[in-house]
């Protein structure tokens, strides 16, 4: 199920997405922010991932999270934050809460795609070899680095981009 007026990653994207992922997700920390459905954090659990994290902050979508992690059977390996996604975050830092894999699906064109971005990059979110994947559109070219996150691989699917980011080192290299 989907909220109205969302725009949930395709199935090609998605498909696409866990196959680069891979043995990542097995027994991983998933975050997804802008949840809209649950969707990619939903896939992250029903192929064996340990925990999805949900920050979501339209009510109806939290909703439609809710159902379908009921629907799926997966609610107890899930946690839905009713707010916007830097406020998620700040809740998420104070609990000192680490994720091995991160997915942004902010809206389409809405700066709050690269503030959540900054955020990630200046904080301690991602345990060793975690990454940060923001979805964006194909014309929406972000910046290479976000404090410690650094781009490094770009897969694009149609309008759809997905750009992988992964902290590195104080040396700079990944």
């Amino acid at each position: 199920k989907a909220p109205s007026k969302a725009r949930p990653l395709t199935d090609r994207a998605k498909e696409a997405l866990f196959n680069i992922l891979r043995e990542r997700v097995f027994d991983c920390d998933f975050l997804d922010l802008f949840a809209g459905s649950g969707a990619v954090g939903i896939e992250a659990l029903s192929r064996d991932g340990h925990r999805a994290v949900f920050v979501e902050q339209n009510r109806e979508a939290v909703r439609v999270i809710e159902y379908n992690l009921q629907l799926t059977g997966l609610k107890a390996a899930a946690t839905v934050h009713p707010v916007d996604a830097v406020r998620g975050l700040n809740l998420l830092a104070r609990q000192g809460a680490q994720f091995d894999l991160v997915f942004v699906g902010a809206p389409y064109d809405d700066p709050a795609l690269e503030e959540v971005l900054v955020v990630l990059g200046s904080g301690h979110y991602l345990k060793p070899a975690g990454l940060v994947i923001a979805e964006h559109r194909r014309q929406h070219l972000l910046p290479a680095q976000f404090g410690r996150l650094k781009a490094g691989r770009e897969a694009r699917y149609g309008e759809t981009v997905l750009t992988f980011y992964e902290e590195s080192n104080l040396s700079g290299e990944l």
